[in-house]
């Protein structure tokens, strides 16, 4: 397997970077709209999955006809004067703001998945996303105790601040990677591209990988705003406990991507693998729900966590091995508002079934959802496999 490049290593970079600071910013401003009550802090972190969903169509055309790197140096510049204006914001103002932040990261999510291929060799595709997963899994955990610490100690202003600066720092990290990516799209008779959900919808992989990835995040998500319930009113942690069994969520998510990137081979291919931890993560998110104490939780939460890492590790080789080069910034664009949308559902689906069934028996439930995934979409998840896109 050949080394991974110095361009990609600039770009995972940019990447860490980006989340720490945005990870930040979120805690600054979840307190800065939080006195306004739940609908507004509901609706701040609806607002990015929102704004990833409506302008999906848009951005995949953006990303592949244009020069990446111009993109993600003008989104950067635009992003650090958005954090900016938050510091002087309203509350209609932040939640509009934060639109336009939503938009950003799609513009990044959808660039970094179609550049990466071009700054690594096939063979390596496995290890390149296992890294991304890796970096980006640290950094959630930096930008959380940053944030707090900023937010808690400095104000809210601080961790904004922290934000703008961490995008304007991504300006000469982009201008100093060499190999760039500029799309040469097909167009049809009338010079339009063809759109991401006609792509993906079209092509029988990545309609399978698409939909299992949704149905997947939905399912992790009806168990999002049950957690604290479970881990306080039934099993009886109190705020510290809370806080620690979080902390091994996320921990769990940055052990296991950097455990499966060392053990991971190209011999394993992709779908098997992917499936196999989706229903690993099924069965272990239902046995959250049985949780009999807070030990147990944890325990239950970390294997879950490792797997679901393994399940994002795997998942980008294989979108990217089943779509067209020059598509890719659709393909990618389309799958993350398909995901974004997962994430919406799955939260209003636990939150609403969470107020009229017990809690347990939601996550179950969501636990057999992920599980039951694979009987739907294994035979195409498998299908999904190229053979002459791995290493022998």
């Amino acid at each position: 397997m050949q080394k991974l490049s110095r361009d990609f290593y600039l770009l995972l970079t940019a990447r860490v970077v980006s989340v720490i600071g945005d990870t930040a910013a979120l805690i600054a401003l979840i307190f800065k709209v939080k006195e306004y009550g739940s609908w507004s802090t509901a609706a701040l972190l609806a607002g990015a999955g929102i704004a990833m969903i409506l302008t999906s169509i848009w951005v995949g055309k953006l990303v592949d006809k244009n020069s990446l790197k111009k993109i993600l140096v003008i989104t950067s510049a635009l992003q650090g004067l958005v954090c900016i204006a938050l510091i002087y914001s309203n509350l209609l103002s932040v939640l509009l703001l934060n639109l336009l932040l939503g938009v950003g990261q799609s513009i990044v999510i959808a660039s970094t998945g179609a550049w990466t291929p071009t700054l690594v060799a096939k063979e390596s595709l496995g290890k390149a996303f296992g890294q991304m997963q890796v970096g980006l899994s640290l950094a959630g955990l930096a930008g959380y105790g940053i944030g707090g610490v900023l937010v808690g100690q400095f104000g809210i202003t601080a961790a904004l601040l922290l934000d703008a600066a961490s995008f304007f720092f991504l300006i000469p990290i982009f201008f100093i990677i060499k190999t760039d990516r500029i799309g040469a799209p097909e167009v049809d008779a009338k010079g339009k591209m063809k759109g991401g959900y006609k792509i993906v919808w079209s092509n029988y992989s990545l309609r399978n990988i698409a939909i299992t990835l949704t149905i997947f995040v939905t399912a992790l998500m009806i168990f999002n705003p049950l957690e604290v319930y479970l881990t306080t009113d039934i099993l009886g942690a109190d705020a510290t406990g809370y806080g620690i069994i979080n902390m091994v969520w996320a921990g769990s998510l940055a052990v296991g991507s950097v455990v499966i990137t060392k053990l991971m081979k190209p011999s394993w291919g992709y779908a098997k693998p992917a499936l196999i931890v989706c229903g690993l993560a099924g069965i272990f998110l239902a046995a959250i729900g049985l949780s009999p104490n807070l030990y147990f939780l944890a325990g239950a939460l970390a294997l879950t966590g490792i797997v679901v890492a393994g399940f994002n590790i795997f998942i980008g080789p294989l979108i990217v091995s089943n779509s067209v080069e020059s598509e890719l910034g659709r393909v990618n664009a389309t799958i993350g508002a398909l995901s974004a949308a997962g994430s919406s559902i799955g939260t209003i689906i636990g939150g609403l079934l969470g107020n009229f069934l017990p809690i347990r028996s939601v996550i179950i439930g969501a636990g057999l959802l992920a599980a039951l995934t694979l009987i739907f979409t294994g035979k195409g998840m498998l299908a999904a496999e190229k053979k002459e896109d791995l290493l022998n």
